[in-house]
């Protein structure tokens, strides 16, 4: 049996993160952990690539309860007209039932299913994945074909308007309850840009950091 797994295949790096979760985290948070028990209040829902360089809890240093997470591949949100239930489940349980005040659409660099657009129709791929990041083509308009960068950007742009398809969105955000953000998260340098859909321009979140 390798070293670094217990009987059960997981590994050993898990059972011994876990202990000290309960040690240290939870064990100094046990009335927080108690009342998330019985209800949850996230102000945000966090909509984001299941890249797993791109952790939205330890980017944004938010505890648990804060952010109410949908992550899928290249943070995709297919038009209303899909009728994809997974995703549309979720907004609506977001918008409708926890009241969010802010839904996030975030990318980032390095994105394997934004590589997969990129090549959509030109190799060979997983009819899965071609079916699924066919609902960011609208992206590929602005594609200069060199930078995946100035693509997974154009792609949040893109998914962020499928949002306000959505009915329950578009009355929340028309009704001034809801705000619509877009970022990019770059993962070698652990910074995050938000798109201002005024100046059309992407920004660092924090300025004055270097």
């Amino acid at each position: 049996m390798p070293a670094n797994k217990d009987s059960n295949g997981l590994p050993v790096s898990l059972h011994e993160g876990h202990k000290r979760f309960l040690e240290k985290d939870y064990a100094r948070n046990r009335e927080q952990f108690s009342a998330l028990a019985k209800v949850q209040a996230p102000n945000v829902m966090w909509i984001g690539c299941c890249d797993s360089r791109v952790p939205a809890e330890r980017i944004l240093g938010a505890g648990p309860g804060e952010l109410f997470l949908l992550r899928n591949v290249a943070n995709i949100v297919p038009p209303l007209a899909a009728d994809e239930a997974s995703v549309g489940s979720s907004l609506h349980f977001a918008v409708d039932n926890l009241k969010v005040s802010h839904l996030v659409v975030c990318g980032h660099s390095d994105c394997g299913g934004i590589k997969a657009l990129s090549k959509l129709g030109t190799v060979p791929m997983d009819p899965m994945l071609s079916s699924w990041v066919e609902y960011a083509v609208p992206a590929l308009e602005d594609y200069d074909g060199d930078s995946i960068e100035s693509l997974a950007k154009a792609n949040v742009i893109t998914q962020a308007s499928h949002l306000l398809e959505y009915p329950y969105v578009a009355a929340a955000v028309e009704e001034g309850r809801l705000t619509i953000h877009t970022c990019y998260y770059e993962i070698g340098i652990g910074r995050l840009e938000e798109y201002d859909p005024v100046s059309e321009k992407w920004e660092y979140m924090v300025k004055d950091f270097s």
